[in-house]
């Protein structure tokens, strides 16, 4: 029985898997030699590859394009804008690989810093501070970026199933200091956190994972999913103030990182409904963030999947901040 269900599986998930670790060690190696000046179009026919070839993740990409953006985004935009995604994703992966790219002077010229005053004062209340992020930009790159400011950095990560691309990841992350947690067995992830933030550490959360049916529902592009309300409860355990952080590529080679000011902790006695109330607050700083260029979020990532509607949610739709 072992024998004929080991390559089900592997089909099921393998392909996928060890096509990109084997892609990221092969990048590796080739990127030891390339020119910077070749990462943006051998990146961009990355990308174009990608695109031809994402499959099923193609539909699913553009079906949350249509659910996100509606009819103010005609079918050829929404196309446009998943193979702007394509190339961007091309350039990311080789701007991730290569060394001289990733070297602190590299890092500091093409990835402009804006907001550190407001880390430096949340961190000057000795609490930590939590950074709220979304699967947008060079995400991972903005933790290279923070690492080069002597921040102790750490990241909750949710690993990938393939055990080469997660040991892979983990050691790239560990090779700019950053602390790496998982986001499960939950009980270790908020020990391990609690711990991080304690030591005045600076953590790093996705608000855009796909969370669990028994989190908090929250509105996002007008759709009511659930919302990991880590970060929420580890801000209100620790008075460690939550602050937006994105990044985006400006042009070329060059990105620009966002930090906003710390958010307002709501004064609602109930805690469920201050957790809510932050989640709403950090979930519309990434679909602001998100409108402005939408060519740069994973739109692949089935983030809409565990919709519910309206009714069942029992809260009427927010407001939108204008």
């Amino acid at each position: 029985m072992l024998v004929v269900s080991m390559p089900r599986k592997w089909f099921k998930r393998g392909p996928g898997a060890w096509s990109a670790w084997g892609l990221m060690h092969g990048l590796r190696l080739l990127l030891q030699v390339l020119p910077l000046s070749w990462i943006e179009p051998m990146g961009s026919t990355l990308g174009a590859a990608l695109y031809r070839f994402m499959g099923p993740r193609r539909d699913v990409a553009l079906a949350n394009l249509r659910t996100a953006l509606g009819t103010s985004v005609d079918p050829a935009r929404r196309r446009r804008i998943l193979r702007c995604l394509s190339r961007h994703l091309g350039v990311m992966a080789l701007e991730l690989g290569h060394p001289r790219y990733l070297g602190p002077q590299s890092m500091r010229r093409f990835v402009a810093l804006s907001g550190k005053e407001h880390l430096e004062t949340a961190l000057g209340r000795g609490r930590g501070a939590i950074l709220v992020t979304a699967h947008f930009g060079n995400f991972p790159l903005m933790l290279a970026r923070l690492a080069l400011e002597d921040y102790l950095l750490g990241v909750i990560i949710r690993a990938p199933r393939h055990r080469p691309t997660a040991r892979f990841l983990d050691e790239w992350r560990s090779r700019f200091g950053i602390v790496t947690l998982r986001d499960k067995p939950r009980r270790a992830s908020v020990r391990d956190a609690l711990h991080h933030l304690k030591r005045n550490g600076v953590l790093v959360v996705h608000i855009d994972l796909n969370a669990s049916r028994k989190d908090l529902y929250v509105p996002f592009f007008g759709q009511w999913v659930p919302t990991f309300r880590g970060p929420a409860a580890l801000s209100l355990r620790t008075d460690a103030p939550l602050l937006p952080a994105f990044i985006y590529r400006v042009a070329g080679l060059h990105h620009r990182i966002e930090i906003q000011p710390g958010l307002e902790i709501p004064h609602e006695e109930n805690p469920e409904e201050r957790s809510w109330k932050l989640l709403l607050d950090l979930t519309r700083a990434a679909e602001e963030t998100i409108r402005r260029h939408p060519e740069q979020w994973w739109w692949m990532h089935r983030r809409f999947r565990k919709a519910r509607p309206p009714e069942e949610v029992g809260r009427p739709l927010p407001e939108i901040r204008t």
